[in-house]
């Protein structure tokens, strides 16, 4: 439900072709909860690979881990993230 008080959500509503859906899919969803599910869906998919964060399907529920928190605060990429998320174990010393 949050994502309808984005401004995304908005600029779907006025343009949905922009977006890539359909006439007959706004039609169908006018609301376009559909859609805004399948998003969210997916970054929290992509999100989760990145190892940013932990997310039940069944319940939509969202974690953040530690590196979630720290790609957060310092604006980095989740692709960047999952870079340095392959590379860290939990053995490293400071000079690895």
């Amino acid at each position: 439900d949050w994502m309808s008080y984005t401004f995304l959500y908005v600029r779907m509503l006025q343009n949905p072709n922009l977006y890539g859906i359909s006439d007959k899919a706004a039609g169908e969803d006018p609301t376009l909860k559909r859609r805004r599910m399948d998003l969210v869906h997916t970054a929290a998919c992509m999100l989760e690979r990145s190892h940013l964060v932990r997310y039940d399907r069944r319940s939509g529920a969202l974690h953040s881990t530690p590196l979630g928190r720290i790609s957060s605060q310092y604006y980095i990429s989740h692709s960047s993230m999952a870079l340095y998320s392959r590379h860290l174990r939990p053995n490293m010393a400071d000079i690895d």
